[in-house]
């Protein structure tokens, strides 16, 4: 399974203020899962870096963090889907952000379970693999 971590998930490890998204985050990566994200994601994750009081050091965890991930450009076909997505749920009445609609269309082409902290929009998209890192995985 590929995971797609969303840009919430990024920060969340860059900024190291959550520790169990740091333990899914090594448990992943230790089971041999691939862990992507979207170039649209790792401008999010840059930008942040750039205007934080410690560029320097932010830009540093930034791309040390990008270079564990498959860094996805967004294309075309990845463009159509996310059209698709944006189409679907307009009837509803509850659209998702345009950024979120971007890469829940690129997901769903390639496959991919998104993982984000914002279930609630992701799980919107019909068909769309969504994992909170964040929350507290329920007893048996």
């Amino acid at each position: 399974m590929t995971l797609s971590l969303d840009a919430n998930v990024l920060i969340d490890l860059a900024n190291g203020r959550q520790p169990l998204v740091r333990r899914r985050f090594d448990e992943a990566l230790l089971g041999g899962e691939v862990l992507a994200t979207c170039s649209l994601c790792a401008h999010e994750l840059l930008y942040g870096a750039e205007i934080s009081h410690r560029p320097t050091v932010q830009m540093r965890t930034a791309t040390e963090l990008l270079s564990q991930l498959v860094v996805a450009p967004f294309d075309v076909d990845d463009a159509a889907h996310a059209a698709s997505v944006r189409a679907a749920l307009k009837p509803s009445g509850r659209p998702i952000g345009q950024l979120d609609a971007l890469i829940a269309g690129q997901a769903l082409r390639r496959g991919w379970t998104v993982v984000t902290a914002n279930v609630r929009e992701f799980r919107r998209v019909e068909a769309l693999g969504v994992i909170d890192w964040r929350a507290e995985p329920e007893s048996p």
